[in-house]
């Protein structure tokens, strides 16, 4: 009886759940076809519409409504008044008149969405719907369209109750069967994996369902065991996740041991809940039980207003807060670093405790190292300048003068590159514990970087306070420094700025101190300068020089002239020399003895040295092509030329793009290029020389160690200095020492030039001692390209 019951119902709501899903199919069929075919009938009205073709209008309408289900399609533009309906009279009627369910607030949502409205009449079962329609000259209105299903819904239900029959008919005739097959295939299965749940639920593991056949209880039986398996591990993963945990346990009381930290974590109350420590002498208390105490009261009163602030912010920002304080402990005074951090989910805080002595000690000592200078432990150029700032304050209000004095250590490079660094580094030291022992405590001494100091002498009243000062610390180091049981004879070129005469600004006054100094120098060392005006034009020269230098290469002020020089037994003309001139537009012809210097200190010559070599390169080019045989160009490089990595890459592409033989090209080297004994210099070299270019020793014989480059680099051609060839013909010494060193380098495979050649005297000598080559006014003076190649008779080359 209660399965008829169940049946009956069941079939009820089968019925009408299925009516109701092919009723809702059809209602979503039907907003379907109107979401397509209005868009597109809207399209074709607008278009026709638009080219004012009423007979396509009024078919397009009556084409749509020879659907059944479209039960009247009308136009109506922005007035109200309908442009198209089925029958045609009613064109130009106001809607209201045919009573369409069309109102002013429908058109004006439309008008606002432009977008497609559909109401469905669930008694009725017929839609209604409204698109928007743009009318050319009539403003925007819209598509109105009734869609009927009804008929749709009357074969529905038809088909529906008829369906509904046979499917009763059927589901009685399974009933009986459904009855037998429930019990003995899921009934019976059922009792036996409730028993089988009943023993696993008892922990009693090794029972399993055992069901034949192959349907949904074989597999339920077959989930339940796999269910127990899976229990089973689950419980051998548990007690194996149980030991893991003990042993992770043991592992943090491990961690927390070894580590020099303290561990607390404390309640929303500052109380302690929790403590771990690897040092107990840390602890800086006597209590050994801290759980329980409340952390501001285990710390001195300084130290625990600062955990109180610190607890507070870390709840108020729920971020980690750090903060460092200073304990005394014994008579010593340590600093210790917290970190607190909010632990999530619950109100506690975790707070790590280390003492940072050690790091506050480095700190110290960088802060040291940012103001004092490393090797000698003087103050450095920020703490110089410092000083100096709130000297000039104290002057001001005392009315008193301040002496700036800036030190240079004369020809110190010499020995710190010959010596090497060690030697230099204590000679700075014994130089700056010199200028110390010379002045008064008040004073400050300061190094700024390599061989140069400064002092400030402050509450002075005249400048000649100053003088005697200043004599004194030249006249000091007249007497040799003892260094490592040597004797090194180090002088000083020391200029002086004094305040407010000569400069109101520590960086004026240092800067006009170094320009005295600078004429110290000039003036042959070993002496003492104050500033002067005069000297303040050559700074200002220097700075234009500078300023326009910066420029030069852009505004194409640099031309490069030749000298020739020449083979002395032949006379033949065998190549040149290039040499750099600078003709400035304001400043006129700049001699290249005072541009150079500058290009090489603020690094202008680097590139300023890529034009000489790219010029020089291509003019080898051309002149060898038109003199048809090798016609040699000899280019200077600098120190500080030298130093740039691309240098080998840019001879390589300047001779590569040239198409010459690299033998064409000969670089100039200076004892300065060599001085610092680098092996990347004497690799650089190798590499040029590899290339096939001639390698110079430009200059030979003014510097003390020349010999030694000889033997060190490969060098293929020396050149004498000029101020040799100069007393060549009146000093028998000069004479003798020429002869030697040609004599030299020809038992070394070197050949020889000499430049500076004036007179034809000099000529004959360096003949007679088979020099090798010649230059010098005698034989050609440095010429611009036009003048160089009108010179050797080829105006053509233009």
């Amino acid at each position: 009886m209660l399965a008829t019951l169940i049946f009956l119902a069941f079939s009820g709501v089968t019925t009408v759940y299925t009516y109701n899903a092919q009723l809702d199919t059809l209602i979503e069929s039907s907003r379907t076809s109107l979401n397509r075919e209005l868009p597109a009938l809207a399209a074709e009205l607008e278009q026709e519409l638009a080219n004012n073709n009423l007979v396509n209008t009024q078919f397009a309408i009556n084409t749509k409504m020879t659907s059944l289900n479209y039960q009247n399609i009308v136009a109506v533009d922005q007035s109200g008044l309908i442009i198209v309906a089925p029958q045609r009279n009613l064109a130009g009627l106001h809607y209201r008149a045919l009573d369409l369910p069309i109102s002013a607030q429908v058109m004006a949502n439309i008008e606002r969405t432009k977008l497609l409205t559909i109401n469905y009449d669930s008694e009725h079962h017929f839609f209604d719907a409204y698109y928007p329609l743009s009318i050319k000259n009539r403003g925007d209105g819209l598509i109105y369209a009734r869609y009927s299903i009804a008929l749709d819904v009357d074969h529905l239900i038809d088909l529906t109750m008829s369906k509904s029959a046979i499917v009763a008919i059927c589901l009685l005739s399974l009933l009986l069967f459904i009855a037998l097959f429930v019990y003995f295939f899921i009934h019976k299965p059922i009792h036996h994996l409730i028993d089988v749940g009943q023993h696993l639920q008892a922990l009693q593991l090794n029972y399993r369902a055992n069901i034949q056949g192959r349907g949904e209880l074989k597999q339920l039986a077959e989930c339940v065991n796999k269910m127990a398996d899976s229990l089973e591990e689950k419980i051998a993963s548990q007690k194996a996740a149980e030991q893991f945990a003990l042993t992770k346990h043991g592992l943090l009381e491990s961690i927390f041991k070894a580590l020099p930290d303290l561990f607390f974590v404390i309640d929303y109350k500052g109380k302690v809940v929790e403590f771990h420590s690897g040092n107990d002498n840390a602890l800086y208390t006597e209590q050994k039980n801290l759980v329980g105490c409340n952390i501001t009261e285990l710390l001195p009163d300084a130290a625990s207003k600062h955990f109180q602030r610190a607890i507070f912010d870390t709840r108020s920002s729920e971020q980690l807060i750090c903060l460092e304080y200073p304990l005394t402990d014994d008579n010593q005074s340590k600093f210790f670093e917290a970190r607190l951090s909010p632990m999530p989910f619950t109100e506690n805080i975790v707070i790590v405790v280390r003492e940072i002595t050690q790091r506050k000690r480095q700190e110290e000592m960088i802060f040291h190292h940012a103001f004092f200078d490393t090797l000698t432990n003087l103050p450095n150029r920020f703490l110089v300048m410092e000083r100096l700032t709130q000297q000039i304050k104290e002057a001001v209000r005392s009315k008193t003068l301040i002496a700036v004095m800036f030190i240079d250590l004369d020809d110190f490079k010499k020995v710190n590159d010959s010596l090497g660094h060690e030697i230099g580094d204590k000679l700075l030291i014994a130089s700056a514990k010199r200028l110390q022992s010379a002045l008064r405590l008040e004073d400050t001494v300061a190094r700024l970087g390599g061989d140069e100091f400064v002092i400030l002498l402050s509450n002075i009243h005249t400048p000649s306070d100053a003088q005697p000062i200043a004599a004194n610390l030249v006249r000091k180091f007249q007497t040799p420094l003892q260094v490592d049981k040597r004797e090194f004879s180090i002088s000083i070129s020391l200029g002086v700025a004094l305040y407010p005469h000569d400069g109101d600004s520590p960086s004026e006054l240092l800067r006009k101190a170094d320009s005295a100094m600078y004429h110290s120098k000039q003036q042959g060392r070993n002496t003492f300068s104050f500033f002067t005006e005069q000297m303040s034009q050559d700074l200002s020269r220097r700075l234009l020089l500078e300023e326009h230098l910066r420029h030069a290469l852009d505004l194409g002020e640099f031309e490069v002239y030749y000298q020739p020089q020449f083979d002395i037994k032949t006379n033949e003309l065998i190549g040149a020399e290039a040499l750099l001139r600078w003709n400035n537009s304001e400043l006129g012809s700049v001699p290249p003895d005072e541009f150079i210097p500058l290009a090489e200190s603020n690094g202008e010559i680097v590139e300023i040295g890529r034009f000489v070599l790219k010029t020089a390169i291509t003019q080898a080019k051309t002149w060898f092509q038109k003199l048809n045989k090798p016609f040699k160009i000899a280019v200077n490089l600098s120190p500080r030329q030298f130093k740039d990595c691309n240098l080998i890459d840019d001879i390589k592409q300047y001779i590569g793009q040239a198409e010459i033989p690299a033998s064409l090209l000969e670089l100039e080297i200076t004892e300065g290029v060599l001085l610092s004994g680098d092996e990347s210099v004497r690799n650089a070299l190798k590499s040029l020389h590899q290339l096939g270019l001639v390698i110079s020793m430009d200059d030979f014989g003014t510097g003390y160690s020349s010999l030694n480059y000889l033997r060190q680099y490969p060098f293929d051609v020396l050149k004498i200095d000029q101020s040799f060839i100069m007393d060549l013909s009146n000093n028998r010494e000069a004479s003798e020492l020429v002869n030697s060193i040609i004599t030299m380098s020809h038992s070394l495979g070197l050949k020889v030039i000499a430049e500076g050649i004036e007179t034809l005297s000099q000529l004959k000598i360096l003949e007679h001692y088979r020099c090798d080559v010649g230059q010098g006014f005698l034989l050609g003076k440095p010429m611009p390209r036009k003048d160089f190649e009108n010179w050797i008779g080829l105006p053509h080359l233009e």
